[in-house]
């Protein structure tokens, strides 16, 4: 992923604590900011990153099977809806 010029990424079910998904945040993806859900032990967790470079984040909303964002590409006047689910 470092090679590719992605806007956002999802990735759900971490199934790992805040502390090793900020270690892979720092060594692999600092170039984004990021939002999580954290994990209940080894079920669930989410991590929704962003390139503040090419997207703004408006507004969030989470619980603990989804994390949405409502994301305006910067230049753009329209704002956009995504949500990262997880569904056990």
């Amino acid at each position: 992923m470092k090679k590719e010029k992605h806007d956002m990424i999802f990735i759900h079910e971490t199934k790992c604590l805040i502390k090793k998904v900020r270690e892979i945040h720092n060594k692999w993806l600092n170039k984004y900011e990021f939002l999580e859900v954290k994990a209940d032990k080894t079920i669930g967790g989410i991590f929704t990153l962003w390139n503040p470079q090419r997207i703004g984040i408006v507004d969030v909303e989470a619980s603990r099977n989804y994390l949405s964002v409502v994301i305006q590409p910067l230049g753009e006047r329209e704002i956009y809806l995504v949500t990262n689910v997880y569904c056990p």
